[in-house]
């Protein structure tokens, strides 16, 4: 399996060793799971608010029904005019599934310019990526420890 040009291929070989064999590690593996999510018709000062009591530098933006159309970050919280998240949000934002090895991933941080990505089922946001997610993993692997759970 190739990895990322110039990084190597990284293997989990399951929680404390279980799975025979090894096998690649996963959006699943390593995303968060309690994800902060933002409505369209909040306000952006509430949002802000929402970042920044929980420290994080972006989030997705779900409809009525939990499905994925955007994200914002804080880039964009100070940036871009607006009143509320569908002023400013980025629509049709980058997304990956569970299944999608963290070299993907990685490269398609690298390639769209993002530091996060939603993970998705049907269209719903069930984790989220975050670069320091992938960077753990990496120094994880150089440092002769398995990925996280």
């Amino acid at each position: 399996m190739a990895g990322v040009a110039g990084t190597p291929t990284v293997v989990w070989d399951g929680p404390r060793g279980s799975v025979e064999g090894g096998r690649p590690v996963e959006a699943r593996d390593i995303m968060s799971k309690d994800v902060i999510v933002l409505t369209p018709d909040m306000d952006v000062q509430e949002a802000a608010d929402l970042l920044v009591r929980y420290r994080i530098h972006g989030a997705p933006v779900v409809d009525a029904n939990n499905m994925l159309v955007g994200m914002v970050s804080l880039v964009d919280l100070v940036g871009k005019p607006g009143g509320t998240v569908r002023d400013i949000m980025t629509p049709d934002p980058v997304v990956a599934m569970e299944d999608t090895p963290v070299e993907e991933l990685a490269q398609l941080m690298l390639d769209e310019i993002v530091r996060r990505v939603p993970i998705v089922r049907g269209g719903q946001v069930v984790g989220i990526v975050s670069a320091s997610d992938i960077l753990r993993v990496y120094l994880d692997e150089v440092r002769g420890r398995r990925a996280p759970v």
